[in-house]
Formats: structure tokens, sequence, C-alpha cells
């Protein structure tokens, strides 16, 4: 499928999904949530893959950019109940991953009902890594988007901030601010999101918003770095690793205890675990 707002590029064990609408500062419409919903289905169908970065594509003077957020010349057109007129049905569902196994119906098994931004839950749920590689505007659904990923490379020149309430007198449509709690603690979400305060990567990271921080030549390698060692990992491992991990998120501690049970006995059931465990360490060395 060519694609008119993304680009799409896989790499060893790993794609980039680059924002290309570089004179809306890579804003948000509905051909690029169509055009996501199509790339994520198949990074999730594509077993060669263990992780995905979303960046964004420069602004036509050259200076960065992110995501500046949803099209709000189409948001003018929400009705009241939510839905954009002229906007095609809802997103396609979940594609189920190739090669049915215990660890992939594992982490199935933990996704929540849709919700009112499908994409962003797609990313969120997608039973490989999500990597947001961040540099200039970064605000209001490209935030959101940044929140939704696993984990958030940022460089120093970044402009992160949560601009929905100061703009436009909502909350993001995506759980946001909750995912801005779970992410840099309460106080600081309520901070950030009732100011609209733009912060750079350096503070990001200090906050925990950003798992690292580069300059601004070197963070896309770097988030690529990143991609391709986990690309070079089994990809039932990556995934059950995920799923446990996660569930701390919404499990009581007891419960995520016998979830990781539970995940590692899958995992020893998949039958490619032969060639993995011990034994491949001992022939290693």
């Amino acid at each position: 499928m060519p694609y008119e707002t993304i680009k799409y590029e896989k790499d060893d064990g790993f794609a980039v999904i680059t924002l290309n609408r570089p004179k809306s500062l890579n804003a948000l419409s509905i051909k690029m949530w169509q055009e996501l919903n199509h790339a994520l289905d198949i990074v999730d169908n594509d077993d060669d893959i263990r992780a995905f970065i979303f960046t964004g594509s420069p602004r036509p003077d050259g200076r960065p950019c992110f995501c500046a957020g949803a099209d709000l010349k189409e948001m003018a057109g929400f009705t009241s109940d939510g839905v954009l007129e002229g906007s095609v049905e809802e997103a396609p569902a979940n594609v189920t991953l190739n090669k049915p196994s215990g660890v992939k119906n594992f982490w199935a098994l933990r996704q929540p009902k849709p919700a009112m931004v499908p994409t962003f839950e797609k990313i969120t749920w997608s039973p490989k890594i999500s990597i947001a590689a961040i540099d200039g505007v970064c605000t209001a659904g490209g935030t959101e988007m940044a929140l939704a990923c696993d984990l958030v490379v940022a460089s120093e020149t970044a402009q992160i901030s949560d601009m929905h309430v100061k703009n436009l007198g909502w909350i993001g449509g995506a759980g946001g601010t909750a995912n801005m709690a779970w992410r840099v603690g309460v106080s600081k979400a309520i901070e950030l999101c009732c100011t609209g305060d733009i912060i750079d990567g350096k503070e990001a990271h200090r906050i925990g918003f950003a798992n690292q921080v580069w300059s601004p030549d070197q963070y896309l390698g770097k988030a690529k770095e990143i991609a391709q060692k986990i690309g070079g990992m089994r990809l039932a491992a990556v995934i059950m690793t995920k799923a446990t991990i996660c569930s701390v998120q919404d499990m009581d501690r007891k419960s995520t205890l016998r979830y990781c049970d539970d995940g590692f006995a899958t995992l020893l059931a998949e039958q490619d675990t032969a060639d993995f465990g011990p034994q491949r360490w001992v022939d290693q060395h």
C-alpha cells in the first residue's frame, strides 16, 4: 500500500514509521490515522519485526518536528457525539498475529475493550516494542502518541508539552492525562497538563518522560540502536517480557507474580523453546 502521510521502512528486526506531513507539523489527519492503522497491522503481523519506531519529518525549513497533535481543521468537523463528519468507519479490528502461539494468545488476554482513539491503543497493546524518537515540536496528540509508546528517546532540543487544556479547554482523547501520570507521576502530570509548559529533552529525561536523551544528530540513531538490539532477540521472549512487565500497571502484586509464573510456563511450551534456554548458552560457551 503506497502511503501519502507516513513513511514505512523495515530494517533489521525493526521498522521505522515516519509521520510525514511537514507543512502541517505532522498533524494527525484522518488519512494519517488510516495509514498508521495499516502500518501497525503490518508490524503486528510480521514475525521478523520485534520493535518499531515513530519519528517525524522535519518542517519545510529544516527545523525538526515530531507531531503537533490532531489536525485542528479536521477536528472542527467533530459532531457532539465525537464522530468526525465525513470520516470512515471505525478503524480495522486488530489483526491476529501470524503463527498463532500460546505466547501471543497470552498477550492478547490483557487487551482492553476498544477506546476512543483505537490507533493509540494499537500502539500500547501491540506485542512489539514501540519507541518514540522525538525532536522539535511534540504536543497534544503528538505527546499522547509518545506516551502510548513503551520507550521514548528524545533530542536535547525536543519541545514537549500537553497543550490540550491551554489551547482547547479539553483533555486528550487517548488517555494522555492518565498515561502522563503513569510516566512522570501524578503531581508532575498535573503540572504539565494544566499549565501547558514546554520541556526540552533533558528535562523530559530528568522527570522520567524519556528513557534517553541525546544530541539532535544522535537521537534517531540511538533509537535505532535500541530497536536493532531488541530486533535480535527471540520474538516470544520479547512479547512475554512486555506482557509481564506491563502487568504491574493493572494488577496487584500477587496477581502479577502469578501472571509471570503462568507466562514462564507458556513460554516453555512454545515450539521453538528447544532452540533456546540453558542448552543454547552451554553450546555457545
